[in-house]
């Protein structure tokens, strides 16, 4: 089984799903001013259509052993969009992470819907710094960047390693690690015109 992977969602299924971010809204998390975000988890429905379905919703809550920013505690958001959990998107998405994974079409994913808005002169991507999520896969997909530098996902084999990733996630490419074996970080965003707020949107997956 891979540790890293790399794959590329097809252009025009991204573009369908980019002017969902606009809506993503505040939370008064910690971090909830400046990281937008929905989360749900889904798996693919017993019917005939293929699609995917949302289960139903609960808190989010990491342990302090893997976030010792924001972990211990219920994080409560706002659901994905029916009309993106049932977009041609999501199910290639999933679709791929779950074969990668080597995990049948039915099984569960949480998926975190992310926007990062640029604040002041820096802004962190990843406040927990240097971590993993506790889960077996992991995927990250680049959906859009604006007015800013920055940004660029960092993969180590080892805490304390240096990266043997760090570039930025360009549109509808999907990076995919063992959560197991690699760590990850990703370094602060900045605008690059302070005449307009910049921004990174990203999808988070996760699979146990």
């Amino acid at each position: 089984m891979y540790k890293i992977k790399l794959e590329q969602i097809d252009s025009l299924e991204v573009d369908a799903v980019k002017e969902s971010f606009n809506r993503l809204p505040k939370t008064d998390h910690k971090d909830g001013q400046y990281r937008l975000r929905r989360y749900s988890k889904i798996k693919l429905s017993d019917d005939d259509d293929f699609k995917y379905m949302k289960m139903e919703s609960e808190a989010f809550n990491q342990s302090t052993d893997y976030n010792q920013f924001q972990g211990g505690v219920d994080r409560k958001f706002e659901d994905i969009e029916d009309e993106i959990i049932e977009s041609v998107f999501m199910l290639e998405m999933c679709d791929l992470f779950l074969n990668s994974c080597a995990f049948p079409d039915y099984h569960e994913i949480e998926i975190h819907q992310m926007r990062i808005i640029t604040k002041d002169e820096s802004t962190p991507v990843s406040p927990e710094g240097v971590h993993q999520d506790g889960y077996t896969f992991i995927a990250m997909v680049g959906i859009n960047r604006y007015n800013i530098t920055g940004g660029n996902l960092l993969v180590c084999k080892t805490h304390e390693g240096k990266p043997i990733v760090d570039f930025p996630l360009d549109s509808g490419e999907m990076i995919m690690l063992d959560d197991r074996a690699m760590w990850h970080d990703a370094t602060p965003i900045k605008p690059v015109s302070h005449a307009v707020q910049g921004w990174m949107d990203a999808f988070i997956l996760t699979v146990r």
